[in-house]
Order: C-alpha cells, then sequence, then structure tokens
C-alpha cells in the first residue's frame, strides 16, 4: 500500500495543488483525470520519486517497486528489442548468467569440488524460477506480439524504430516487470486500436495497482475501480468507473450549491438580525449569539463554472424511410480489392459507427456514399429527400481562405439555424473578435473546426462525419455529444473515440478485409458480441452430428438456466426498488425536517428556550451528517439497478 499524506506542489508563488490525500491499496485500479495543467504529470512524477513535494509526505512498503510510463519519450536502448524488454529485469538474467556460469565450471570441476558448485546452481535455479525465470521470454514475446510487434521484429536494434513504437517497447518492458505500482501517463497516445484493445485486457489481470491518466474515457471506464479528479488545486475521489464519475460528479455538484445556497441564505438572516438590533441594549446578548454562530458557518468555494454550450440540431426536412441502400458494391485501387460486394441499408433515424483497422476502407466506403467516388461495380443509391453533409479532414481544404469564419460558417446555414451560429461558433471556441479572422490565416486544427460548424448548421437529415472529435477539447467534444445525441436525423460516425461513440450509436458496421459486418446495439455491446465470437472460433467447431447432439442435450437446460437467472434478477430488482423508494421517503422526510428547522433556527427569538433551542441544534447536526450518507447510499442503490436492468 502506498499512502500520500497532505502533499502540496507549487511553481514559484503559485500552489499547483496542496493538501493532497490519497491511499493507493493494492491491485487496484484508479484513474486520475482533471483539467490540462491541474498537475497530473506532476503528481504521478512526484509519487515515482522524480520530484519532492513542496509539502506532505508519502508513506510506502520497503522494497515496494514503482514503474512509470512518461508522455514524452524516454531512452530504452540501442539493442534488439527482446532483449531490451528482458533487461527491464535485470535480476533474472544476472542469475541467468552464473547458472550458466556454473554450468561450465562444472565440466570442469573435479567431483569433491561438484557437491559444493551444484548447492549453489540449486539456490540460484530456485531463485531462478520464483522470479519467473523460465517463462520470462515467453511472456516477453506474448506481451511485445499484443502491442503491434511481429515476430522478426524481435531481433532487430530500438533505433530502427520510431518513437511510439520505442514508447510501446518501454510499455512491454514495465508490464514484463510488473511493479507493485504502475504509473501510466496517456499510454494510449502511441497504440492503435488492437493494441489498445489488447492492453485494456491485459491490465484487467495485472496484479499490481495501476494509476492511469488518460484522456481516452472509453479506456478509463474499462479500467477503473476509482476515479481521483484533480481540479482547482485538490483531489476528489469518487468509487467507480467514468459512467459512474459522470452521474456521481453531477449529484454532488448539486448538493453542494443546495448547501451553499443553504449557507448563503442563513447568513443573510443573521446579519439582518445583527443590522437590525446591533444598537439595541435588550437585544445584545442574542446579537453577540448570532454573530459568533455567523463566524462559525462553514465556508464553501463551489466548483468554476464552466460555459456550457447547448444546441439542438434539427432536420428541415425528413427523409423517406429508406436513407441509403448499398448493393453489391466492389471497389479496388490500382487492382487491389479494398471493398468485396458489400450489402447494407440505413433507414432513417439510425446511429451507426463504422469501425475497423486503419487502412481496411472506412473512409473510402464514406467517400462512395458521398458522391465523392464512383463504385466500381454494384451501387450506392441514397433515398428520396436525402440531404447529407459530409465532414471528413479534407474538407478544411474547400473552405474559402479569404472569407471571415462568420461568414463563411452562415452562408451555408439553415434559415432557422442562422441564430445560432455565433453559439455554434463558441461550442467550437471561437467567440467575439476571433469571429471575424479570415480562414486563411488559421491552422489546420481550427479550419476544421470552422468545418465542422458549418456541417452542423447546414440543412441536412443524414450526417456522415470521419473523426469528428480530433480536434475538440473536452468541452467541445462534450457539446457535440449532446448535440448529436438530440439530432433527429440519421447519422454514420467514423471514430477513434470509443466513449463518444458508445454514447451516441446503436448499429455497428465493422469493416474487416473487405468485407461487412453488422452487430446491433452500441460500442460495448459489439466488443462483447466480438469477443464471444472469437471465443467460440478459438475453441473450435465440433462435427455437426456432435454439435446437433449437444443442443439437444443442453436446451432443456439452457432453458432452466435462463429462467432461474431471469427469477434471482427479478428479485434483487424488487428488493433494490424496495430499498430506493424506503431511501427516497427517509430522504424526503429528513430533508423537510431540516427545513422547518431551519426556519425555525431563523426566528429571533429562537433562543428564548434555551433548553429547546439546543436540542433542536443537535438535531439539526445530526441531519447534516445523515443526509449525505442517505443520498450516498441512495445513489450507490441506484446505479446498482441500472447496472442489473442493463443485463436483462
Amino acid at each position: 500500500m502506498l499512502q500520500l499524506k497532505k502533499i502540496g506542489y507549487r511553481i514559484a508563488d503559485k500552489w499547483l495543488f496542496r493538501e493532497i490525500d490519497w491511499v493507493i491499496n493494492p491491485g487496484r485500479r484508479l484513474a486520475l483525470i482533471g483539467p490540462n495543467g491541474a498537475g497530473k504529470t506532476t503528481l504521478l512524477r512526484i509519487i515515482n520519486g522524480e520530484l519532492p513535494p513542496e509539502c506532505g509526505t508519502m508513506i510506502k512498503p520497503r522494497g515496494y517497486r514503482i514503474g512509470y510510463l512518461p508522455q514524452e519519450e524516454i531512452a530504452v536502448g540501442k539493442g534488439p528489442i527482446l532483449l531490451q524488454v528482458l533487461e527491464g529485469n535485470r535480476e533474472v538474467l544476472e542469475i541467468e548468467a552464473e547458472m550458466a556460469e556454473l554450468h561450465t565450471r562444472l565440466e570442469g570441476t573435479e567431483n569433491r569440488r561438484q557437491e559444493k558448485l551444484l548447492i549453489q546452481l540449486g539456490d540460484l535455479e530456485h531463485r531462478f524460477q520464483v522470479l519467473g525465470g523460465y517463462e520470462l521470454e515467453s511472456q516477453a514475446k506474448k506481451i511485445l506480439t499484443g502491442l503491434g510487434f511481429t515476430e522478426r521484429d524481435f531481433q532487430r536494434p530500438v533505433s530502427e524504430f520510431s518513437g511510439g513504437w520505442r514508447m510501446r517497447v518501454y510499455l512491454a518492458r514495465l508490464l514484463l516487470q510488473q511493479p507493485d505500482l504502475l504509473l501510466l501517463d496517456e499510454p494510449t497516445n502511441h497504440l492503435d486500436l488492437p493494441s489498445l484493445e489488447w492492453l485494456e485486457d491485459y491490465l484487467q489481470d495485472f496484479p499490481g495497482s495501476m494509476i492511469v491518466v488518460s484522456h481516452d474515457r472509453f479506456f478509463i471506464d474499462r479500467l477503473a475501480q476509482e476515479i481521483a479528479e484533480l481540479e482547482n488545486k485538490k483531489l476528489v475521489h469518487y468509487s467507480g468507473n467514468y459512467h459512474f464519475y459522470e452521474k456521481q460528479k453531477v449529484l454532488l455538484e448539486e448538493q453542494l450549491l443546495k448547501r451553499w445556497e443553504e449557507i448563503r441564505e442563513e447568513k443573510e438572516k443573521l446579519q439582518r438580525f445583527i443590522d437590525r438590533f446591533r444598537y439595541k441594549a435588550s437585544k445584545a446578548p442574542q446579537v453577540q449569539s448570532r454573530i459568533k454562530r455567523l463566524e462559525k458557518l462553514e465556508e464553501i468555494e463551489l466548483p468554476k463554472q464552466t460555459t456550457q454550450m447547448r444546441f439542438r440540431i434539427q432536420t428541415p426536412v425528413q427523409s423517406y424511410q429508406q436513407v441509403c441502400l448499398c448493393e453489391n458494391l466492389v471497389f479496388a485501387y490500382d487492382g487491389n480489392p479494398v471493398l468485396k460486394e458489400l450489402d447494407f441499408k440505413i433507414q432513417r433515424g439510425e446511429r451507426i459507427a463504422l469501425v475497423g483497422p486503419n487502412g481496411v476502407g472506412k473512409t473510402t466506403l464514406t467517400r462512395l456514399i458521398a458522391g465523392e467516388l464512383q463504385p466500381q461495380q454494384g451501387k450506392i443509391v441514397l433515398g428520396q429527400r436525402v440531404r447529407y453533409g459530409y465532414y471528413a479532414q479534407h474538407q478544411a481544404d474547400r473552405l474559402n481562405g479569404d472569407a471571415k469564419i462568420i461568414d463563411e460558417v452562415s452562408e451555408t446555414a439553415a434559415p432557422a439555424l442562422r441564430s445560432d451560429v455565433r453559439n455554434v461558433l463558441g461550442m467550437f471556441r471561437f467567440s467575439g473578435e476571433d469571429t471575424e479572422k479570415k480562414i486563411g490565416v488559421l491552422s489546420g486544427g481550427e479550419k476544421a473546426r470552422v468545418s465542422l460548424a458549418k456541417i452542423l448548421l447546414s440543412p441536412v437529415n443524414f450526417l456522415i462525419m470521419d473523426e469528428p472529435t480530433n480536434h475538440l477539447d473536452a468541452a467541445s467534444k462534450e457539446a457535440l455529444e449532446q448535440a448529436l445525441a438530440d439530432y433527429d436525423g440519421t447519422l454514420l460516425l467514423i471514430s477513434h473515440d470509443r466513449y463518444f461513440l458508445d454514447k451516441l450509436v446503436r448499429r455497428v458496421f465493422e469493416l474487416q478485409e473487405g468485407r461487412l459486418q453488422i452487430f446491433e446495439g452500441n460500442y460495448s455491446d459489439y466488443l462483447r458480441r466480438r469477443a464471444g465470437m472469437n471465443a467460440q472460433s478459438k475453441s473450435g467447431e465440433r462435427p455437426e452430428n456432435e454439435k446437433a447432439g449437444a443442443v439437444a442435450r443442453n436446451k432443456k437446460e439452457r432453458k432452466r438456466q435462463e429462467a432461474q437467472l431471469r427469477q434471482s434478477i427479478s428479485g434483487k430488482r424488487r428488493k433494490l426498488e424496495q430499498s430506493i423508494a424506503a431511501l427516497e421517503q427517509q430522504i424526503d422526510v429528513m430533508e423537510q425536517e431540516k427545513q422547518q428547522l431551519e426556519a425555525e433556527m431563523a426566528e429571533p427569538d429562537f433562543f428564548a428556550d434555551e433548553q429547546a433551542a439546543a436540542e433542536k441544534v443537535r438535531r439539526y447536526k445530526q441531519l447534516q451528517e445523515k443526509l449525505p450518507v442517505k443520498l450516498l447510499q441512495w445513489e450507490n442503490e441506484q446505479h446498482e439497478l441500472d447496472e442489473l436492468l442493463n443485463t436483462i
């Protein structure tokens, strides 16, 4: 276990964070999140021992091993990849070298001296086995393969690879070491999707503790058991994954705002009494009492409120039911087939993710749908009254470099949406004088955001979007998610942001080796279905007669198990619903009692009966302590019920 107590760090006279308390228990997977500049990397470097804290202490057991993957490129050595990974386990390699030397000495040693050497060799072999030395090389190769290296890469020098691939080598080295605590700072930056999914699966079985910093919300959601948010110089802890954190944070902020308003109202009431009776001798004791109460009221600092841009995309004209029909579609580049006899339909209102490895033809398919490319065989037909908008990175090249941002976007905006142009530009971080800039002076990322604003404001009912979140900060991304969640048209998305897809899509088109496979549900459902199919494939197909016999034998048992599962879920659901209803009733009663006590405590003659007043103050403090506990219990049981309903 590692423990941080009152850790603080400042740059010059400015505190980056202070009073940080954190206990990292064995085997726990934690995510450290927060806005850029909050100090996440600095905190990881303090934990790793690279930076001394300004104040506070860090407590860890003797021999506690920490492995740290930084964001920036790190020196890994110059030898072959496999050797560089193995050298992370220096003790194992040294023991192996000693064992080899002893074997050599044994060959030329007289019998009477061999016994002593054999004892030494036995001790070394035992230690080698305990450290996993016999499996070390095979485990290293397994990790390297999972991270995207091929067997022929193992003996290639590290220097032949780019920075991103060298970071993968260092990550493999850390994973092979299996430290007590693994610190990963933006590990997804250097990985493609297959390697990322492998790493997620691997880390779920990692025996040590880990702290992950990542902008990949899906990665955090799959791994994290706890969330620690570093914001406004403080660290706030949430038990659960990223989904739970989002819900819990909203609830806690609502509770904090309510408490802040209660304290503000109480201060105003006390101050009014003090101002009214300050110079009245007969009220002096009551005035002094209220002055003391005013001084003792807690000070609550509200979190900084970020401007939430909300925008609803409305289709000016609904399309007919069939939006897109694809039949026997074939497309090739220079004779190399990319898409092979694709068949699919897209219906009005569908929300589809198009996924697959890089280079498989996802962008080619969207360009075919948008009419930028023509099929070499088969057909793609858009339905009647379909008006599509196509967003892709190259769309930025079609902007008028001499036009102002505001004019470029307004020119193609739907008449009903022209009043929203400035709001939408603000959503993508163009406000005030920025909207008057000419397109020609913008960076590539800024042009991409202008193109995105144009598409959203255009009079379309079928949005085709290729990596729309690439140039967006967290606030803009959330605003786009909200806008697309409310969109009443048809949506086809390509994105590497899996959390973004998970929130929005209800169907997944997977493109692999030129073929299309369709999965119902969101991205998480797709992953579960695909994992099940892969597991079935690995287990091997049984002969047809054996398979039929197994189906017949297991049909009744499966039905019995399904019925038993439904009964179990139904029972748990009923208990949870009853408990939640009881909690809601208790919370209502307690809140009403608290409001009644507040009203009584605000009365000028409240302390006339000191014994009764003291009893009411005691009860008020009890309610202050018990209400947050009840609310947290209600939130946890509601979350448990939601999870249970998702399994039905």
